[in-house]
């Protein structure tokens, strides 16, 4: 295949069709422990007849967390490997348990006694890492709360360079792909566009990865 051939190619030739959903009504908490079971970091949001009307997360489960959204509640502890340590002179600092290197938030600092200790530098957000994030701390409230509303898509008919344009219009690394009734039957991801361009033989234009 040439590269006038890849201008065939549509959402349809490279999405992936094992999209999984979250409901809307869902509590946010059963959702949360749903992605971490699908090891994914991020779903489409269908209503009760399957349509998308939002996406689900980290960075959702973040801003819900760093407060920027809604009234002002006590910080979160979203991380199940945080010690709290309170030093001489009354500074508390939150130590990280996780081992050296473990996790992109770690400092580390010299403590009072002179020794040098792993500190957490973003105690109250959500690491990317599903498996660091508290369950226990998150609202029961639906999904539909916490959701973006704003959702980039296309359609199974939408050309390769049509999904290349709307990534870096939108700054986004993965489209959901809807069919006539906007239910989710794929997701296009930036990978898959650096596939094509890297080894165009391995896709017909019309016949499904």
């Amino acid at each position: 295949m040439n590269a006038i051939d890849n201008q065939l190619l549509t959402a349809g030739d490279l999405m992936s069709r094992d999209v999984e959903t979250v409901g809307a009504d869902a509590p946010l908490r059963e959702a949360a422990e749903f992605l971490i079971r699908c090891g994914v970091h991020g779903a489409p949001v269908v209503d009760g007849a399957g349509r998308c009307v939002g996406v689900l997360s980290v960075t959702d489960l973040a801003r819900w967390a760093s407060g920027r959204e809604g009234p002002k509640v006590r910080p979160p502890r979203t991380c199940a490997f945080q010690e709290k340590c309170r030093e001489p002179g009354g500074r508390e600092t939150v130590l990280c348990r996780l081992a050296e290197g473990a996790c992109p938030m770690q400092r580390l600092r010299e403590m009072a006694d002179g020794k040098l200790g792993l500190a957490c530098i973003e105690p109250n957000s959500v690491p990317v890492d599903w498996q660091t994030v508290e369950l226990e701390a998150l609202p029961s409230a639906a999904v539909r709360d916490f959701m973006t509303t704003t959702v980039i898509t296309a359609d199974p008919s939408t050309p390769v360079h049509e999904l290349a344009r709307l990534m870096l219009d939108h700054e986004v690394h993965r489209l959901i792909v809807l069919d006539a009734e906007r239910h989710p039957v794929g997701v296009v991801a930036v990978n898959d566009l650096l596939q094509v361009m890297a080894h165009p033989e391995i896709v017909t234009p019309g016949v499904p990865l």
